[in-house]
């Protein structure tokens, strides 16, 4: 017997193993969450399987809403703390607005058995609140947007698809497709 087919059998598995391994650390490939230490039951096997099932399926697009809301609240912090007439940068929010994310700021501190919900006054903002923002202050953002009726479009036209995710709603396909296309159009628009 050649020892030839083991020898290339076994440099396969390696490079695949080390292949699996660099897509994990540079964040291409997610890690499958691990089992319970106990390696019975989880809580979600309380629940059927249909709901489990849309749980899964929603669960891929609420980690592309997490990352497209959080990278507009990033964006938003990040220009207002650019323009200099700001001595503090909570100064271009509208105050209505400012207000409102400040109550829910001091009620989630009061709640100490919960974790927190942000470290910036931007994670209290509703999600049209993002847009008013960068509507209210459009001279900072003209120039990153260069078209103000598309961005009121953009937020008026997410918003019933991004609340329906955010309360746990079962999107259509063509509901989860049109909020992927609206996302790539975002990415393009601000680089």
């Amino acid at each position: 017997m050649s020892i030839e087919p083991l020898q290339a059998f076994l440099y396969r598995g390696l490079t695949t193993t080390n292949l699996v391994i660099t897509l994990i650390e540079d964040g291409s490939l997610i890690e499958p969450p691990a089992q319970p230490a106990t390696g019975g039951p989880t809580v979600l096997d309380e629940f059927n399987m249909p709901a489990r099932v849309k749980a899964k399926r929603m669960g891929r697009i609420y980690e592309l809403l997490f990352c497209l809301e959080n990278s507009m609240r990033e964006l938003i912090g990040r220009t207002l703390k650019e323009v200099p007439e700001l001595e503090d940068w909570t100064e271009g929010i509208e105050p209505g607005i400012l207000k409102k994310a400040r109550k829910r700021e001091e009620q989630d501190e009061a709640a100490r058995w919960h974790g927190p919900r942000g470290d910036s006054v931007l994670g209290f903002l509703d999600f049209p609140d993002l847009g008013q923002i960068i509507l209210d202050r459009w001279d900072d953002f003209q120039d990153l947007f260069g078209d103000r009726p598309w961005v009121e479009r953009y937020f008026s036209e997410m918003n019933p698809t991004r609340r329906a995710l955010a309360h746990t709603g079962d999107l259509t396909e063509f509901d989860v497709e049109r909020m992927e296309m609206r996302v790539r159009e975002w990415l393009r628009v601000v680089g």
